[in-house]
């Protein structure tokens, strides 16, 4: 698996759709994506140009909605 510095939004929209979160995309002009956890409804937005800073608060974020960091490991993958 790649490190946390290497993930791209991409890779956060793909293991957030493996974990049974929502990915919107379509609202506003911009590169954002909204993800959404619909059982807690709360959201997240993941910007196009991530850091590997941003990486780790994303990665907390849902660890703090309750996800396993394996769980979230796997869905990277």
């Amino acid at each position: 698996m790649q490190g946390l510095s290497d993930l791209k939004q991409n890779d956060w929209i793909r293991a957030s759709r493996k974990i049974g979160l929502v990915v919107d995309c379509s609202k506003g002009k911009g590169s954002h994506c909204l993800i959404i956890d619909l059982k807690t409804n709360r959201k997240y937005t993941l910007q196009k140009d991530l850091y590997k800073i941003v990486n780790e608060k994303i990665f907390k974020k849902m660890l703090n909605w309750g996800f396993s960091e394996e769980t979230i490991l796997d869905a990277l993958k």
